[in-house]
């Protein structure tokens, strides 16, 4: 009896729903990671308007020089995409799904900050964030 109780608390625990407090906490993620990534994406954005892009430490790491032009824009589109996004909350998990594999890849090239980022982006992988959120909005709307 008494093995049976522990099992029934550690299930419990690991599948129990967030506080309601918890849903503010991953808008809070959402917005942090979304004001970060625009943040970064900004002086990209004026170094393409005036014709000098600057590289991406991602790309270059990853893709060599000779794709840093043409990989750099598209990075920065799908950053400001997801950017808008996590604002939004539409699609957060397939957002964040861009946000744990750029974070930690960024995070092993030694941006220490990025560890930070792919938790936070991982949580709403794992959770979404409906509060104040048009993905919240569409699952009202579908139960409806």
């Amino acid at each position: 009896m008494g093995k049976d109780v522990k099992v029934v608390k550690v299930t419990a625990f690991l599948f129990a729903k967030p506080k309601p407090w918890a849903d503010y906490a991953l808008v809070v993620l959402r917005l942090v990671i979304a004001g970060l990534w625009i943040n970064s994406d900004v002086p990209r954005w004026n170094a393409i308007a005036a014709g000098k892009p600057l590289s991406n430490g991602l790309v270059t790491t990853l893709f060599g020089t000779s794709m840093v032009p043409s990989l750099t824009l598209f990075f920065t589109v799908l950053e400001t995409l997801g950017a808008i996004a996590l604002i939004l909350g539409l699609l957060t998990r397939l957002a964040a799904v861009w946000g744990v594999i750029e974070f930690a890849i960024t995070g092993l090239m030694g941006v220490t900050k990025d560890f930070a980022l792919f938790a936070a982006a991982l949580v709403l992988l794992l959770y979404g964030s409906f509060l104040l959120s048009a993905d919240g909005l569409i699952a009202k709307k579908k139960k409806a």
